[in-house]
């Protein structure tokens, strides 16, 4: 269970979002059966976030691809959590997701993300 639920995860949203920068999660459009619909078209919901620049020796310890990155977003005010089928746009760049992560404190997602 995430450290911080309901208010909390607001309160910490808050504290935190003023120093994050703007983003976008481009959530895929699926079917009744949650299948992502072709051609891929796309929701898109507003974020905080960052793009943590690791140093070769951690992204050679953390298993991230030369080419990935590592992003962190909040999850205050986000209603639906990213999936492998999503991409975010953050950082500078648009990224497919191709992994999530939730921080132990539950309110952050943790992203590895390769150029869309």
């Amino acid at each position: 269970m995430p450290l911080f639920d309901g208010h909390f995860r607001t309160v910490f949203g808050a504290a935190f979002a003023p120093l994050l920068l703007d983003g976008t999660l481009h959530l895929a459009a699926k079917d009744a059966e949650g299948q992502v619909i072709l051609p891929p078209a796309f929701a898109d919901v507003p974020v905080k976030g960052h793009r943590d620049d690791s140093h070769d020796r951690q992204r050679a310890d953390w298993n991230i691809p030369d080419r990935a990155v590592r992003l962190i977003v909040l999850q205050a005010g986000v209603a639906a959590a990213p999936t492998l089928d999503d991409e975010i746009t953050l950082a500078g760049g648009r990224w497919r997701i191709s992994t999530v992560e939730q921080d132990p404190a539950g309110a952050a997602w943790i992203l590895t993300g390769v150029p869309a």
